[in-house]
């Protein structure tokens, strides 16, 4: 029996579980995970349909590149809160304990070790993909924050322009590149 025939009468309890300690790490999960509204709760949502896309991607064995949407949008979530990087992509390594918590009977047998073991190894690939995203993120994020200061749109001017970038468009409206 292969693990994804073992886990699937356990899939909404484990796909709940994961839900459940991905939104305890915010600070108001009761209202993530009572409002059930789409436009009411787009957090809660978003990282709802993203954890059971996962779930899917990770036990159907599918091809890993498709976890890229559900993994991105968690991701663009998590990276502009007020979590460490480690914080924000270690929802994907809470998949390993809650499978362990559910497997612990069955876990003595060598094909639902050797089954845990391929599972972990895709697990561990999506991480690294989850902190490719977050880094991205936050690389673009930061790119944001140095435009607002160089354009003047920034709060920490203000209100006023950012004398770069005064120089700069005065540069350019003589005709100069320097």
């Amino acid at each position: 029996m292969n693990l994804e025939t073992l886990l699937a009468p356990k899939k909404k309890v484990i796909t709940q579980k994961w839900i459940d300690r991905v939104l305890d790490s915010y600070g108001s999960p009761e209202f993530f995970k009572k409002q059930k509204d789409r436009f009411a709760n787009p957090i809660g949502a978003t990282i709802s349909e993203g954890l059971q896309e996962l779930y899917a991607i990770l036990l159907e064995e599918r091809d890993l590149g498709e976890a890229a949407k559900p993994l991105e949008n968690i991701i663009k979530i998590r990276a502009v809160q007020d979590f460490t990087p480690s914080q924000s992509v270690s929802f994907v390594y809470q998949f390993k304990s809650i499978v362990r918590e559910e497997l612990a009977r069955e876990m003595n047998r060598v094909e639902v070790l050797a089954g845990m073991t391929a599972l972990e190894a895709r697990i561990d690939k999506v991480a690294l993909m989850a902190f490719d995203f977050y880094m991205e993120c936050r690389e673009r994020l930061h790119r944001i924050r140095v435009n607002e200061v160089l354009s003047g749109r920034s709060a920490l001017t203000d209100g006023t322009k950012c004398v770069s970038a005064m120089l700069k468009r005065d540069n350019l409206k003589r005709g100069n590149d320097k």
